[in-house]
């Protein structure tokens, strides 16, 4: 496993983060991307040649250019749960909301009101596919380790 280090002077918000983390998705010797925005790093760990991931980031525009490149020992990462987190809060957010709406606009005979509970509920499903996304993707890489 490969340890490398890019500086990109541009990036300075999630925004960027996503850019990169959108044009990297596909390379598959990737094991996992570290961001610390801050500081304006980006850290692959990887497994082969860096050519093409340093060809992506460049590609970008975003001021990216290779810092070092190492040899680690690091194969355990730390899963990035802030995405789940957040979609398991909204879901279950708009889940309830969805039970109270429905309840409410039953009792009161509101159409309004169970109108917009669907609406919670379609809401609900979108969360719930993302996180099957999410989930998915983090499985595969787990299946698959010789491949990533």
């Amino acid at each position: 496993m490969k340890k490398t280090i890019f500086e990109i002077t541009k990036m300075d918000c999630p925004s960027e983060e996503n850019l990169i983390r959108m044009k990297l998705d596909g390379i598959s010797s990737i094991a996992n991307l570290e961001f610390d925005i801050l500081n304006r790093k980006l850290t692959v760990f990887h497994c082969g040649e860096i050519h093409q991931i340093e060809k992506s980031v460049i590609e970008l525009n975003l001021g990216g250019k290779k810092i070092s490149t190492e040899q680690t020992d690091q194969t355990e990462f730390k899963e990035n749960s802030n995405q789940k987190k957040l979609l398991w809060s909204v879901l279950a957010i708009n889940f309830t909301f969805f039970i109270i709406e429905i309840t409410i606009g039953i009792i009161s005979k509101s159409m309004g009101l169970v109108a917009d509970s669907l609406d919670m509920l379609a809401d609900s499903f979108v969360y719930g596919i993302s996180l099957f996304a999410v989930g998915g993707t983090l499985i595969k890489k787990k299946r698959n380790p010789k491949q990533n």
